[in-house]
């Protein structure tokens, strides 16, 4: 028997509610937000885990459970997950997702997201994609700064910020230079792959080698040149995007690595975008059909280029900003599904 009361699922999971205080009470007011509209009642759901095998399953669970949307607060591109994909893809044909499937998927493909934002005049870097050893020695410019990544990952996995120094290359890691090797293998599919591994000296403590991520492999590798005025410090400024409103900012700084994230030992501050900046935040969000998304911006000087477009899941920053981005997001869930006509009829 179908529950009186139409319901919007949720699913956050619960590494991420544990692993900061602003993404612990997103969640929280994100479920008490919906149940305070008296139209809607949350429902948790544990995506990854759900029985369902075929179409008629999710059908039968979303009517069951009288299912009108779903929040998907992660990502099967981040989590890369069988069963968390495929109970997503069956679910999805019967009810509306909080991100979408696709622009999760465009979302995650940093290739496509470039392509898509310059042909909508936003400004970003002009990322070179390299597929090959050669081509990477032929771009590294003796003396330049660049930055490389991996095309589809997110959290600061794979960054690098790297150098070439009499025709040597360096990787700059806590605060130093040191000597990386690039080295090139061909796959048994026939793949191009680069991988970057930090060489270490017999002296180099134990403890450092296992605190260090000492490689990472790319296929394709995406470089782009150093885009950064700070001498002392690694900073770009983050906007949460909701809608068609940026609800929040920060700047974040790392004195030691590239990666300003939070969880790589970047410190956050709140702050304001101007005018252009908000709106190329909300545009990139429009870009890949996201109703929320985490925008970074590089500046330089008076220069400024959208770095990325994360979505699913993103860090919000409430506990610097103290804008209640889970209460926000809740509205504007509750006034979407309105929109769908979902809403309870008296």
């Amino acid at each position: 028997m179908q529950n009186a009361k139409p319901t919007i699922g949720i699913y956050v999971p619960k590494w991420l509610c544990r692993s900061d205080e602003s993404d612990q009470l997103f969640a929280d007011e994100l479920v008490r937000t919906i149940e305070c509209s008296e139209r809607y009642r949350p429902l948790i759901l544990d995506l990854p885990k759900l029985g369902l095998s075929t179409e008629k399953d999710a059908e039968d669970f979303a009517g069951q459970n009288n299912l009108v949307a779903v929040v998907q607060h992660d990502s099967e591109f981040f989590k890369r997950n069988i069963r968390y994909a495929a109970n997503v893809r069956l679910l999805e044909s019967h009810v509306p997702f909080f991100n979408s499937l696709k622009c999760q998927e465009l979302g995650h493909d940093k290739i496509t997201t470039n392509k898509l934002l310059k042909q909508k005049n936003v400004p970003v870097l002009d990322s070179k994609i390299v597929t090959s050893l050669q081509d990477l020695e032929k771009y590294i410019e003796e003396g330049g700064l660049y930055v490389v990544k991996p095309h589809n990952r997110g959290a600061g996995a794979g960054v690098r910020f790297i150098k070439k120094q009499n025709e040597r290359f360096f990787g700059y890691y806590d605060g130093t230079w040191r000597n990386i090797d690039i080295v090139e293998k061909i796959s048994e599919d026939k793949a191009r792959k680069i991988r970057i591994k930090y060489t270490f000296s017999s002296k180099t403590p134990f403890f450092f080698f296992k605190k260090l991520i000492s490689d990472f492999t790319y296929c394709p590798m995406l470089v782009e040149p150093y885009f950064n005025d700070h001498e002392n410090e690694f900073a770009s400024l983050r906007c949460t995007v909701i809608g068609d409103e940026v609800v929040e900012a920060v700047k974040r700084i790392n004195y030691k690595n590239i990666t300003s994230n939070i969880s790589s030992g970047g410190r956050a501050s709140k702050t304001e975008l101007t005018d252009s900046q908000k709106e190329a935040a909300v545009s990139a969000t429009r870009v890949i059909g996201a109703h929320y998304a985490g925008v970074d911006f590089l500046v330089r000087g008076d220069e400024w280029v959208i770095g990325e477009v994360n979505i699913g899941p993103i860090t919000v920053f409430s506990e610097y900003t103290g804008v209640n981005v889970g209460k926000i997001f809740g509205q504007y869930v509750v006034s979407k599904c309105d929109e769908l006509g979902h809403s309870m009829k008296s």
